[in-house]
């Protein structure tokens, strides 16, 4: 199956998890490591059957199979087109014919990840014995990034009128990963400020700590693209 969503979801850990759960062997490779290295690559498809039974999970699929034309434009003004690094065409044909050479191997479950789907090559999704299966991680909701913020703060000493529901709020569009980071902020802040004790997080909006990964206006982009996909390959 295919996991895609906005980068810092924890999607590596939720595939890691489910491996252990099964008592499967948890084979990573990162896609973007893998660019220009077949060598690697092939070593990791490898590793996948000798280690079985394995859950075998490859980032970044939107990297090494890229669509024709393939590009992370959002809309007019926010211009990111496709990397230069992505895969030669080359390199995607012999991925596609290694994904091809699992078929055979049971004992083995192919789980993919990337950042948008529909700069995935479809050659890589249609075909039944490779990533036929599609699973959209959302960006956090208010109640989401209301328990993230629960578990980065649970080792930090808040004063009492700290509002971590109004945080969660405010903190549209940052993902586990971008809550992680504000937490660490308000730290850094508290011991400037010689309180010793973070009474707010730093948001977006008062302080310019970050960039998050799915800001607002993206948030609603991923949504968008999940509603336009095609529905049979969420069907299970």
């Amino acid at each position: 199956m295919m996991l895609w969503g906005p980068l810092g979801l924890g999607i590596t850990m939720l595939a890691e998890a489910a491996a252990k759960e099964a008592g499967a062997t948890f084979v990573y490779v990162s896609g973007q490591e893998m660019l220009g290295k077949m060598d690697r690559m092939e070593e990791a498809f490898a590793m996948a059957v000798r280690e079985a039974p394995s859950v075998f999970f490859l980032s970044d699929i939107d990297w090494l199979c890229p669509r024709a034309g393939a590009s992370y434009e959002w809309g007019p003004g926010n211009l990111r087109g496709k990397p230069p690094t992505f895969a030669d065409l080359a390199f995607t044909e012999r991925f596609l014919s290694l994904l091809d050479s699992l078929l055979g191997e049971p004992r083995v479950r192919l789980v993919g990840s990337c950042y948008r789907i529909d700069v995935v090559d479809q050659a890589a999704i249609k075909e039944k014995k490779r990533f036929n299966r599609k699973v959209f991680v959302p960006p956090p909701s208010p109640a989401d990034r209301r328990e993230i913020l629960a578990i980065y703060t649970r080792q930090m000493p808040l004063a009492r009128d700290a509002d971590l529901d109004a945080v969660a709020a405010k903190a549209e569009g940052c993902t586990g990963w971008d809550i992680e980071n504000l937490c660490r902020k308000a730290a850094i802040l508290a011991v400037e400020e010689g309180s010793g004790k973070s009474r707010a997080l730093p948001l977006p909006v008062r302080h310019p700590v970050h960039h998050p990964v799915a800001y607002p206006r993206h948030g609603g982009g991923y949504h968008r693209i999940f509603r336009e996909d095609c529905p049979h390959h969420y069907s299970f």
